[in-house]
């Protein structure tokens, strides 16, 4: 086995190890706290943070630039850039109270399915409207409570070298519910591991950058097409400007 794909093992074990080794006192404290806070998953969404910071502290060659305000903001829609099974704990290390979504089933493994909404996923099974309905519906609730959520406009991973054209589902939650997108460049992953490719692409030290962008407010926009194209145009542009 090369050792890039060595690399790769190392990096899936370590991830699911820290994973296993911190879940039961996790659940422990969530349900301690379950009956005295509306939303338990906070703590359970702190704790899965601490294991992500662990995770890219022992992962070897991947080095982490995160450029972010000392207060992110509440009750917005964090769209991100997304590049590689890499993105979500990353992000996950400091966006707080966030729901997000995922188009990896994982409903018929019955405990990843249940961590996986207590940390904040959902399964989005586009071919079904009444399940992407309701799931969307939890959005807005979340953020009509002023909370946030977590959503890759592309819609699965990019190659890295351009956006692929945006999604309407953050822009159209932004103008029902009127609140703010907030960009996210996450760029560098695609160095490291690219779509359909289990093994690390070489062994060399590669820095994933993320930078968050000031929130962009749809009350400045006509419709959601005008903003979505606005900010997609704005997002490219941003990070052809980092790559400089």
């Amino acid at each position: 086995m090369q050792l890039k794909c060595i690399l790769s093992v190392y990096v899936f074990v370590l991830f699911f190890g820290l994973i296993g080794v911190m879940v039961l006192p996790s659940l422990a404290i969530y349900y301690i706290i379950y009956p005295f806070t509306k939303y338990p998953q906070d703590t359970f969404q702190k704790l899965a943070s601490y294991i992500y910071k662990t995770f890219y502290f022992l992962v070897p060659k991947i080095q982490t630039d995160i450029k972010i305000q000392n207060t992110l903001a509440t009750g917005a829609i964090y769209i991100s850039t997304h590049q590689s099974s890499l993105d979500y704990p990353l992000l996950g290390m400091f966006i707080p109270k966030y729901l997000t979504i995922t188009n990896i089933n994982v409903k018929n493994i019955p405990f990843i399915n249940y961590i996986g909404k207590l940390i904040g996923v959902r399964y989005l099974n586009k071919s079904s409207i009444d399940e992407v309905h309701s799931i969307f519906e939890e959005f807005e609730e979340m953020l009509n409570a002023n909370r946030n959520v977590l959503l890759f406009p592309e819609g699965t991973r990019g190659d890295g070298k351009k956006l692929s054209r945006f999604k309407h589902g953050a822009f159209r939650l932004s103008f029902k519910t009127n609140k703010p997108v907030i960009p996210i460049l996450l760029d560098g992953s695609s160095d490291i591991i690219t779509k359909g490719d289990f093994c690390f692409n070489n062994l060399d030290t590669h820095t994933i950058k993320v930078t968050i962008l000031e929130p962009i407010y749809p009350n400045a926009f006509k419709n959601e097409n005008e903003m979505l194209k606005y900010v997609q145009n704005f997002m490219e542009q941003k990070l052809k400007e980092s790559r400089c």
